[in-house]
């Protein structure tokens, strides 16, 4: 008996295998290619290609006690509604500037990564951060990814940072460093990561070449794109703002998730939410306060993986 059932089952396996050999056209797509293109052999195994995001559109303060407590809301509200991430606009734990004690900073992350992985919650986790001593101390403004797991997948870094026409190199390129363009995966989907500026090249505020950065990212292979925001009230710029990412998306053929910082009362100039890989934003959120919201990313239901 044990003989036939081998027999049986390769018997099987070769009638999925075979071009031609099997009807049902889903099956045939599904398991004719039993090799990669540069011929790497596969398993047809099928694996999730989805994640749930929840966003938190805060107010950004200058307290790094008092943005520590709202993203640790942040997280729990995350947690009840089964999101894999939390996403936080830019500079939200340390808030948006250079000043920041480093060592008070430290001892905020490491409470928020701790409640994080507690809850089994991953972070992109918008603070600055300051590594080094005295005239040696360099600061950065990033996006920091840990997984649910608390392990850090990604420090990326703002590139295109921002500075005044009429005076050049000065501002942001000052009071940070660039970054370097990175992509990273979680549950087999290649992420991308981008702060502010880097996916606009905002008129007036940019003095570097632009390096298209949400391109590049899309060429190193990003289905996604992360995008956090702390863009201000200036209405002028807000359909500049919204239709470069939509844009950006419908062109690249890629999803972005944006979260920007509340601004009290008045709306922001960059709404946060999703927007789908044809432009159309899926998930709209109010430009006013603060905001909590879950954004479901769904790619390709299946895909062949790799043998290791």
């Amino acid at each position: 008996m044990k003989d036939l059932m081998i027999c049986v089952t390769w018997i099987a396996w070769l009638l999925l295998a075979m071009p031609g050999a099997y009807s049902h056209p889903e099956n045939k797509n599904m398991y004719r290619s039993l090799v990669l293109d540069d011929n790497t052999p596969v398993n047809p195994l099928l694996v999730a290609r989805s994640i749930r995001v929840a966003g938190l559109q805060m107010n950004v303060t200058s307290d790094i006690q008092t943005n520590k407590l709202t993203i640790l809301e942040g997280i729990s509200k995350a947690a009840e509604a089964d999101a894999d991430f939390l996403m936080t606009p830019e500079g939200s734990l340390s808030g948006y500037n250079n000043t920041f004690d480093a060592q008070e900073l430290k001892v905020a992350m490491q409470e928020v990564k701790e409640a994080a992985k507690k809850v089994k919650v991953g972070l992109l986790l918008g603070t600055c951060y300051k590594e080094g001593v005295g005239e040696y101390e360099k600061c950065w403004n990033q996006i920091r990814v840990y997984s649910p797991e608390g392990n850090l997948l990604i420090a990326y870094s703002k590139i295109l940072r921002c500075s005044p026409i009429a005076a050049p190199g000065t501002g942001e390129m000052l009071a940070y460093e660039e970054g370097k363009l990175e992509t990273f995966s979680w549950n087999g989907i290649q992420f991308g990561t981008l702060i502010c500026n880097d996916l606009w090249a905002t008129p007036g505020y940019t003095t570097m070449a632009n390096p298209y950065l949400p391109l590049k990212l899309k060429e190193m292979g990003a289905e996604v794109i992360f995008h956090a925001i702390n863009s201000g009230k200036n209405q002028r710029y807000k359909a500049f703002h919204e239709s470069s990412a939509e844009l950006w998306a419908q062109s690249l053929g890629v999803l972005i998730m944006e979260v920007n910082a509340a601004q009290g009362t008045d709306p922001t100039n960059a709404q946060s939410g999703l927007i789908a890989a044809d432009g159309e934003r899926t998930v709209k959120v109010s430009e006013i306060g603060s905001q909590f919201f879950i954004a479901d990313i769904e790619l390709d239901k299946t895909r062949s993986v790799p043998e290791k």
